[in-house]
């Protein structure tokens, strides 16, 4: 299964179990603690400097971040992993390798509750707190300068990106393989015979996380990158968070591209659209 999958087997368990109803809560949205640390490390890429912190947020708790430099650049992306996702993985080392590649930037890693040294609790109160004091820390750290600052987030990490950079100063917003209408991505996931028979709901304290309203937020342009094979987050829904955002006056991009879940950085097609988007500034 790709690490990054947003309410599938937790949503498909409570489906099964109830029968006729299934309620997508906080424990079916936000990581678990759980998973098993990645045995490999954080690769490097080509010409970067890599520091770490464990940096400490008032009465929330400890967050792990990496900030890799590159020196002649002033840019810098904050990276949001999906929902499985590690600093120390081979996917974030892909990822980190392929921004690197199309952008240059400087390049923020950071990891959820229960990873990595990270102690927040694993709460949906506790993630919009962090949020706005993690973007502080980061710029008193001197880890975000005067260059242009994009937040990234892919799958679970698009709602991320978006609670990060709704705090303004953001030049772009880019989401990848993510959508906003938690109701509707859930029952993707019934199958069509039970469609009829099955009512799915958000429960109260997940939408306290309000993803598009995070996204209107941030004032910034935004980028969506949508797999044209995407089954987890497809992209009839990315399309509409895209229509729906446009609507409220966002500057949205929309683009296509070949693939499944996560794959949008390996193509040409998203390639070039992240580099597009970024030389814009």
């Amino acid at each position: 299964m790709k690490a990054g999958k947003t309410l599938t087997l937790a949503a498909i368990a409570m489906i099964m179990l109830c029968g006729c109803s299934a309620t997508i809560d906080q424990s079916s949205f936000f990581p678990s603690a759980q998973l098993k640390a990645p045995e490999a490390k954080l690769s490097v890429p080509v010409g970067y400097v890599v520091s770490e912190a464990m940096i400490e947020l008032p009465e929330l708790g400890i967050v792990r971040a990496v900030f890799l430099d590159n020196p002649s650049s002033n840019a810098t992306i904050i990276y949001s992993a999906g929902n499985g996702g590690f600093v120390d993985s081979i996917g974030t080392s892909r990822v980190a390798a392929n921004l690197a590649a199309i952008s240059g930037a400087d390049i923020i890693l950071y990891d959820y509750p229960g990873r990595g040294g990270t102690t927040i609790p694993a709460t949906i109160p506790a993630v919009i707190a962090a949020s706005p004091q993690l973007v502080e820390r980061f710029k008193t750290m001197g880890w975000m300068g005067k260059g242009p600052i994009y937040s990234y987030g892919f799958s679970f990490g698009g709602s991320m990106a978006a609670a990060l950079a709704r705090v303004g100063g953001f030049s772009g917003l880019i989401i990848e393989g993510s959508a906003s209408d938690y109701e509707k991505i859930g029952r993707d996931f019934v199958p069509d015979i039970a469609k009829p028979f099955v009512r799915v709901k958000v429960s109260q304290d997940l939408k306290m996380f309000d993803y598009f309203g995070f996204a209107l937020a941030a004032k910034a342009p935004i980028l969506l990158l949508s797999g044209a094979d995407d089954q987890t987050i497809r992209q009839e829904r990315m399309r509409s968070f895209g229509d729906q955002l446009s609507a409220q006056g966002a500057n949205v991009v929309f683009q296509s591209t070949p693939g499944g879940h996560g794959g949008a950085l390996e193509s040409i097609e998203g390639r070039a659209a992240l580099r597009t988007f970024i030389e814009a500034k």
